[in-house]
């Protein structure tokens, strides 16, 4: 998952550059990977808009970031 974040972000016209702190030489080749993979379906697009909104959402779930 975390190379797909990388992926959906670099996805984003606005980013020209997406750093990544891997721990293992596996988790860096997964991450670079992201840069030869082909564009996102929008079924893959729509399911990261939904994470990020579950992430960022309206404060009415477990998982928000924004408290009041």
């Amino acid at each position: 998952m975390r190379a797909g974040c990388y992926r959906y972000a670099l996805h984003q016209k606005a980013v020209h550059l997406a750093l990544t702190a891997p721990a293992t030489r596996a988790q860096l080749e997964e991450n670079l990977s992201v840069l030869h993979a082909p564009e996102l379906t929008p079924e893959a697009l729509a399911r990261w808009q939904d994470y990020g909104g579950l992430v960022y959402g309206d404060g009415q779930d477990s998982f928000e970031t924004r408290w009041l």
